[in-house]
């Protein structure tokens, strides 16, 4: 997967670097170089994807292909309790609120494929 990586000098000052998913909250790695801290990032995603697997977290999709797929708008209707409880969850994972429910649709549709194949 293609996710965004930000490279950039280490901000306590100590001459190292470090790499960010931009997609992945809290996905990072330290490298003596740009390269290491790349390489170091790409373990640390791939540990952070099976980690949400595991946990029955979503994962986001890189930013790149979302970019190019068309988006519809529409409003939804939510108890202001669910509302509360998406707010929350989002905020724990740096998603927004679209991106939440879209991922947790499309997480149900694949669930429900493989459970109910034909439907």
């Amino acid at each position: 997967m293609e996710y965004t990586v930000k490279i950039f000098p280490d901000p306590e000052g100590d001459d190292d670097y470090m790499a960010e998913i931009e997609e992945l909250k809290g996905c990072s790695a330290f490298g003596e170089t740009p390269e290491e801290a790349l390489r170091e990032v790409e373990i640390a995603m791939q540990l952070w994807i099976e980690a949400a697997k595991k946990y029955g977290k979503p994962i986001p999709k890189p930013k790149n292909k979302k970019i190019n797929e068309p988006k519809k708008r529409f409003n939804v209707i939510f108890p202001e309790s669910l509302l509360s409880d998406v707010d929350e969850y989002r905020g724990k994972y740096g998603m927004k609120r679209s991106e939440l429910l879209a991922a947790a649709a499309e997480q149900f549709i694949a669930s429900t494929r493989r459970t109910h194949p034909g439907h």
